[in-house]
């Protein structure tokens, strides 16, 4: 396989400082420099000049003043708080806080660049703790060609301002998560709807060309690459000499709607064309999506023929007049219409299921908002190229009619973007989801017919089913989640108004990009957001915080409304405008609607004497929020008085009241109070999860609190920091990575534990018996060891008598013998496999059958614990993992050692044990002295025969 050699990118300034850092603060070689800066560090209240460096997981500072010398080593997963200070003792600072204690660095020239790294670098770090992940950089960076690029300290921090910037970019226009910037540059755009034209900053990724204006909201477009026919440049534009730098951008001409992008003043335009036809280059289209003319998939590239090429010229002088939104067909949109010869499959469930009656106001009214609708995309073009601008907002904020919801939440979340390119994905998914099984399938199951039970379509099997078949995909596509409560909900409203596939797509969209982290085990994201809501309400709000502070209500109320996005508390058809907000606007609009709904029952809060009465407020207010003529009727509160009167209020007006009041919120803005309390919900689980195992692993270890405290904080350290068994520990791990289960060690991480702890983790034969010790923990066949188990060994190893040391020792050289040779990692998996569950099988074969023959009794201590009686009894299971080479007996208990009675050694283990044992005291063995030891092993083995005769 050809593996590129890439140049390397640091300058010797920059490895000299690298090779320095390690050095400083006894870093390993893998641990990789970003950047540092010259600053001072506050220690007892006096500033210390010298250098603080950022590394991918650790903040360290170090001066040496006066022949004093100061080192501070910070891990970025130990940091709780990180916030600007501006205080007397302090000044003009960054506050780094730790578990433990506060630090502070001022006097930093760069103060703001160095507060966003350490903020990135911060988060890095969470969100590994969150998802397991682990840091790689992107090579691809040192190939791209760039232009006008601000020079950057290392290649490390090139990567990383490039990430920030690829975020932004994907969260701004709703992309998928894998598209990545590739550059950004002003311009202007001509906008037909008002024959104007409009400053702003044209960016363009391998898949996507997009456009945002300089005014914000003002006007933005979406246009992927698999849209495009041609790009174009001309020399001028008829009527409007000073105009220079074109680009044509046109899409698909055979497609019901066919836009031409103009823009102007384009900076660097021929290095953007040139960018540009590399992109359509790259950009291959799916296997289902239609082609335009003279265009053709030929060996998996893209082909144009010379009208769809990048042109060099196009006429010298170009109308504006031709310039227009294209007449719009009957189908008029990017989304298949129903037919009536679909399946049930490819219908949203509204299409399946008659309404009540509609009164006549209705049926004028959704009539009216299609009329408006309809008048919108011939003005501002249909599908996911249509220009998006404020009146598109105020459309949505007046409701959607049932007949475009689908268009509309497919083209602003991006989900149409995933579905165009995975054809036949969603398909696959449900194959295979429903024939995995497990936990998530039978969790599914309980919760279906709790899914908007209101609605007749969940009344039914095909309602059901149709709900289970998107649920069951969405775990098999992303088992990192899974299934969590609350998708069932949120999935059963998008398939009322989508299809199945759509549905899927949209509930992908929502768990992975739109509400981050909500949808695990320990509902993260949710926590998170709970916590930016209290800073909004302290911000705005700062009397009725207090009270709420009170009265614990925050945390009650915030999950609810979050995880469902207001489904579950409010009646259904007035949520769904909620959603419809959510789809277009992003995140914020959760946060503008908790707030609009918190100030409009200011008073009564306030007024409320504990939190039963508040909560009792909320739930009246969110039950009495309806929309003209709902059809389902409003949710009742079951502990409010049925006879009492309840004022009806709209859903329009609480939207508009959200907009008007709190529409100054920005997803930036959103984001940034995201990773202030990302840091602490994290952390705070980090301890609850420590604390748990200490609880629950305590009482069967022989080490102490505080060992065993450490032992933790070093395992997780190595889980961070990754390694060569990140792999298999990603793969075989079911537990999460903020759950107790995720306390694990691959090979390669107890291989070192064992070897600097471990009083047997010397001598020439120390690998193979980590080796063996390995196997013999690894009881569940995964090829990993339990943090329970780790505990146990190295309890008995450390703090164990002398009399229960020996038996385990004994032990392992009877069931688990280390192999003879010094090599700790085999080199054939079906050898070793053979060779260990032969070993293996013969011994448990003796424990069984030979219970009336000679046995070895060592006496163990009072507080040895009893045998287990399960594992000796659970079958055998033969497995050998292609990936480490490790054969395992599954489901045999390594506690079998401490039963009272064990088998006989034959000759050739006695023997195997005793080079163990001479291992110990000879690090290297002298091959002339080793003769006499195994035959004075034999010698005991027939005294031992002899004695028994």
């Amino acid at each position: 396989m050809y593996n590129p050699v890439f140049p390397d990118p640091d300058s010797e300034t920059f490895k000299a400082v690298s090779y320095k850092f390690r050095k400083l603060f006894n870093m390993p070689e893998g641990e990789k420099l970003v950047n540092y800066y010259s600053c001072s560090y506050w220690h007892h209240r006096l500033p210390r000049q010298g250098w603080l460096y950022l590394s991918v997981n650790y903040l360290c500072f170090y001066s040496f003043l006066l022949g004093k010398e100061t080192r501070v080593i910070i891990r970025w997963r130990d940091v709780t708080l990180l916030d600007c200070t501006n205080a007397l003792i302090f000044p003009d600072s960054i506050r780094v806080s730790t578990r433990d204690h506060e630090h502070y660095f001022s006097m930093l020239l760069r103060k703001k660049e160095t507060y966003e790294l350490m903020e990135q670098l911060a988060n890095m770090a969470m969100k590994q703790l969150i998802n397991d992940e682990e840091f790689s950089e992107d090579k691809d960076l040192l190939t791209k060609v760039s232009k006008k690029v601000p020079k950057k300290p290392s290649f490390l921090k090139r990567d990383l301002d490039a990430r920030a910037h690829s975020d932004a970019y994907r969260s701004k226009f709703r992309l998928p998560l894998t598209e990545k910037l590739d550059g950004s540059t002003s311009c202007c755009m001509w906008a037909p709807y008002k024959k104007s034209y409009i400053s702003g900053t044209l960016s363009i990724s391998l898949n996507y060309i997009c456009f945002e204006s300089r005014i914000a909201n003002l006007v933005s477009v979406v246009c992927p690459l698999r849209e495009v026919q041609s790009v174009e440049k001309a020399d001028s534009i008829k009527g409007n000499s000073d105009v220079k730098n074109v680009v044509f951008v046109c899409t698909a001409q055979n497609s019901s709607l066919s836009n031409t992008f103009l823009f102007t003043d384009v900076g660097d335009r021929d290095f953007v064309i040139n960018k540009l036809s590399e992109m359509l280059g790259k950009s291959i289209p799916t296997k289902n999506s239609v082609l335009p003319d003279g265009m053709m998939v030929v060996g998996g590239e893209r082909s144009a023929s010379r009208s769809n090429s990048v042109s060099e010229d196009k006429s010298e002088v170009v109308s504006l007049s031709s310039l227009s939104i294209s007449s719009v067909s009957e189908n008029n949109g990017s989304l298949p219409t129903d037919t009536s010869e679909a399946g049930t499959s490819t219908l949203p469930l509204r299409a399946l299921y008659s309404d009540p009656e509609e009164d006549v106001g209705e049926e004028e009214q959704n009539r009216r908002r299609e009329e408006n609708w309809e008048r919108h995309w011939e003005e501002y073009g249909r599908g996911v190229t249509m220009y998006r601008t404020v009146e598109t907002l105020r459309l949505v904020l007046k409701g959607l009619p049932g007949s475009v919801r689908r268009e509309v939440w497919m083209i602003f979340s991006g989900a149409i973007n995933e579905q165009a390119t995975h054809p036949g994905h969603y398909e696959q998914a449900v194959v295979a989801g429903l024939k995995r099984g497990g936990p998530a399938n039978e969790e599914i199951e309980r919760d279906l017919h709790r899914s908007l039970p209101e609605h007749p379509a969940f009344q039914s099997d095909t309602g059901i089913s149709a709900l289970r078949r998107v649920l069951c995909a969405y775990a098999w596509r992303n088992p990192a989640i899974g299934y969590c409560q609350a998708m069932n909900i949120v999935a059963s409203v998008l398939l009322v108004y989508c299809n199945e596939e759509e549905a899927f797509w949209l509930l992908a969209a929502l768990s992975e990009r739109l509400l981050p982290d909500y949808y695990n085990t320990r509902v993260v994201g949710a926590l998170v957001d709970q916590g930016v809501l209290e800073d909004l309400i302290l911000d705005h709000m700062p009397g009725l915080h207090t009270r709420l502070s009170e009265l614990g209500v925050i945390s009650l109320v915030s999950l609810s409304w979050f995880l469902t996005l207001f489904l579950s508390v409010m009646p259904f058809e007035a949520a769904v405008h909620v959603v419809d907000c959510f789809f277009y606007d992003g995140a914020r609009v959760v946060f503008m609607v908790a707030l609009a709904i918190l100030g409009a029952n200011h008073a009564k809060l306030e007024r409320c004497s504990d939190e039963g009465e508040a909560m009792m407020v909320l739930s009246e207010y969110l039950g009495s929020i309806t929309t003209p003529g709902s059809r389902y009727g409003r949710r009742r509160n079951s502990v409010a008085d049925e006879t009492q009167a309840e004022e009806e209020v709209n859903i329009i007006g609480v939207l508009e009241a959200a907009y008007r009041d709190y529409g100054f919120i920005t997803n930036l803005a959103v984001e940034r109070l995201r990773v202030k309390h990302r840091l602490r919900v994290v952390q705070t689980l980090e301890d609850a999860m420590m604390r748990n195992t200490l609880r629950t692993v305590g009482p069967d270890c022989l080490l102490s609190q505080a060992d065993l405290r450490e032992l933790v904080v070093y395992v997780r350290g190595e889980q961070i920091l990754g390694g060569d068994d990140k792999e298999v520990r990603q793969r075989s791990s079911s537990g999460g990575p903020l759950t107790q289960e995720g306390y694990t060690l691959g090979y390669d991480t107890f291989q070192q534990l064992f070897l600097a702890v471990a009083p047997w983790g010397q001598g020439d034969r120390a690998e193979a018996l980590a080796t063996s010790t390995f196997n013999m923990l690894d009881v569940a066949g995964t090829h990993l060891v339990t943090f329970r188990a780790l505990a146990w060994l190295f309890g008995v190893l450390c703090c164990a008598d002398l009399a229960r040391k020996l038996r385990l020792f004994y032990y392992l050289h009877l069931a688990f013998p280390p192999r003879l040779d010094e090599v700790d990692r085999p080199g054939s998996p079906a050898e070793v496999e053979e060779e260990t569950a032969v070993e293996a099988q013969e011994y448990f074969d003796c424990m069984e059958e030979d219970s009336n023959k000679g046995r070895v009794d060592l006496d163990l201590s009072d507080d040895s614990p009893a045998s287990p009686s399960a594992a000796s009894s659970s079958p055998k299971r033969e497995y050998c993992d292609p990936l480490t080479g490790f054969a395992t007996i599954h489901n045999r208990d390594y506690r079998l050692y401490e039963q009272r009675f064990l088998p006989t050694m034959t000759q050739e283990q006695f023997i195997n044990m005793w080079r163990t044992v001479y291992s110990f005291f000879a690090f290297e063995t002298d091959q002339e002295m080793l003769p006499p030891y195994p035959e004075w092993a034999r010698c005991c083995c027939r005294l031992e025969k002899w004695v028994g005769k």
